[in-house]
């Protein structure tokens, strides 16, 4: 059992939060981080397979990422799994698809999926990118990589920079402001970048309500951030995955 103060920093998710902040169904993210009777997990949950209910933020940012390999490329779970073992293995990456300093991506022609491949772009002096690209997958695995690559996922990511690894997500962002996610900040639960509640909060000060001035009233927010928290929950929901 992990004491609790080894997990204050790193952002707490159920699988049910983690899923419908990532817009997949929770089956999908179970399935992902521990695997199934006949499937192996794609990636290696932070605390270990032990805590099978807790998860943290690094472990969502890389859900993120499987699911948009799968939603955009249709890249098979066999071939991400191979990418990221490969990566952790043989290029010492810890989590692959949360560092900066090694994005994973795509690497191919986009209109034929079979010949795309899983890549690591090792960023080694001064935390600048060498432009190395480097073949997880497929039979050329561990070839350097000359041509298009396509990046993926990471455009709403902030990395700290003593680590290299994710630290922030722009989960939603409107004209009305941006909600964000990060670990160090609510235990990682979405929150409102203008005044700090959490989307949550407002979005029920309003369920409570059904008024968004008379919510905002009670919270001393702007109407706006109010919006934002419902617009936010309406774009959770449907799973888009």
């Amino acid at each position: 059992m992990i004491a609790t103060k080894d997990l204050l920093g790193i952002g707490l998710y159920s699988t049910s939060e983690a899923a419908l902040y990532a817009r997949v169904r929770p089956q999908l993210v179970a399935n992902w981080m521990h695997g199934t009777a006949s499937n192996e997990a794609v990636i290696e949950p932070e605390l270990g397979v032990d805590e099978k209910k807790i998860i943290t933020f690094l472990d969502f940012i890389q859900t993120l990422a499987i699911r948009r390999l799968r939603n955009e490329t249709r890249l098979s779970l066999q071939k991400i799994r191979q990418g990221y073992t490969r990566a952790r293995e043989e290029y010492g990456v810890k989590f692959p698809f949360a560092a900066k300093t090694a994005r994973i991506g795509l690497f191919g022609p986009p209109n034929i999926l079979k010949k795309q491949e899983v890549f690591v772009c090792l960023n080694k002096k001064d935390d600048e990118e060498v432009g190395k690209y480097f073949q997880l997958t497929g039979k050329k695995h561990g070839n350097q990589l000359i041509g298009e690559v396509v990046m993926t996922y990471a455009r709403f990511i902030d990395f700290s920079p003593d680590t290299g690894l994710a630290s922030r997500f722009v989960s939603y962002q409107s004209d009305d402001g941006r909600v964000l996610m990060d670990p160090e900040i609510h235990f990682g639960e979405p929150f409102i970048e203008s005044c700090g509640y959490t989307a949550y909060t407002l979005f029920n000060a309003y369920q409570t309500e059904l008024s968004v001035e008379r919510a905002a009233k009670i919270y001393d927010v702007e109407p706006k951030e109010i919006r934002l928290a419902m617009d936010y929950y309406d774009y959770l929901n449907p799973v888009a995955a």
